[in-house]
């Protein structure tokens, strides 16, 4: 049986980390926020052991929970803007970090997996991928790849196995209620108008059970150490998902395409290439965005019942 530690335990991507361990013979410590609001997500499950602890008290885990095998360090706050651009806010994310992966070299873990994000790279880099330079223009981006960097070092002092997960667009059940398709999903459940831009953009999504698979996978296959794209790979226009949520939810909503101006920067692409994770894990998306979308809208419509 395999001990598996998860920082940000509650989070949109913990959840489904937990469910796709779940299916594995493991004993989990899913790690929280003191008082999270969040704690009614987690699993009924005896294998699932819930830690309280705040983020800059993370190196005291080991004290708590003793030895494991994997860690996932998925905690970070203030992902989205305004809060992108904290740099104090950003800097407590990477000290937290830095203790979450001295308290996994305590606990003697063979592997650890970190999420970093689409923000490390150049707003207008071309092809996303990993060996690109990055030059990140958040404080976001800018600690995310801060931590990568250190978190590297100190897992090649401990002979540990490092992985960073550069994540791009995931959606899911339990994804934050303001983003494009948790928010154009419900205007489309009740037929209402949808103003955006032109939303001519490219954009990649990723179905998050897919995400959670990959994440598995990472910890049960000998992969060089390193940075690591994870997308569908399947990138278009923005306005084509937007067209095909309508589609699938059956709704009458008229999207106002071009209704929103675009801000100072204009359109931003998102084209990450996934090849070094096709290759190393021999792992492709299973879940079309048609299906993924389908999936929500049961979960909406169960959660919220007319």
């Amino acid at each position: 049986m395999k001990t598996i530690v998860i920082t940000g335990a509650t989070s949109f991507i913990g959840i489904h980390l937990i469910r796709e361990w779940l299916r594995h013979d493991v004993s989990i410590y899913a790690v929280v926020r003191p008082g999270s609001h969040n704690m009614e997500r987690i699993p009924k499950d005896s294998r699932i052991h819930i830690v309280e602890q705040k983020m800059d008290e993370y190196h005291l885990l080991s004290d708590q929970i003793g030895a494991a095998d994997c860690f996932y360090h998925l905690a970070w706050e203030g992902a989205r803007a305004p809060y992108r651009d904290d740099e104090v806010l950003q800097r407590k994310n990477y000290d937290g970090a830095v203790k979450a992966m001295s308290a996994a070299v305590k606990m003697q873990c063979k592997f650890f997996l970190g999420t970093g994000s689409q923000a490390e790279y150049s707003a207008d880099s071309k092809t996303m991928k990993e060996e690109d330079e990055c030059n990140p223009n958040t404080a976001y981006g800018k600690e995310k790849l801060h931590a990568c960097m250190t978190l590297r070092d100190m897992a090649e002092d401990a002979d540990m196995n490092f992985i960073w997960l550069r994540v791009f667009s995931i959606y899911g059940t339990y994804d934050y209620e303001k983003t494009l398709v948790m928010s154009a999903l419900e205007k489309m459940k009740d037929n209402l108008p949808i103003e955006m831009t032109a939303a001519t953009q490219l954009w990649d999504y990723l179905y998050v059970e897919d995400l959670a698979k990959a994440m598995v996978l990472f910890a049960d296959k000998n992969c060089p150490n390193g940075v690591y794209n994870i997308a569908s790979g399947q990138y278009k226009p923005l306005n084509e998902f937007v067209t095909t949520m309508k589609n699938v939810m059956g709704s009458n909503s008229e999207l106002k395409f071009g209704s929103v101006p675009y801000g100072p920067k204009g359109p931003v692409n998102l084209t990450p290439n996934i090849g070094k994770i096709q290759k190393a894990l021999g792992w492709s998306p299973s879940t079309t965005f048609e299906d993924g979308i389908a999936k929500m809208i049961v979960s909406i419509q169960e959660t919220n019942p007319k």
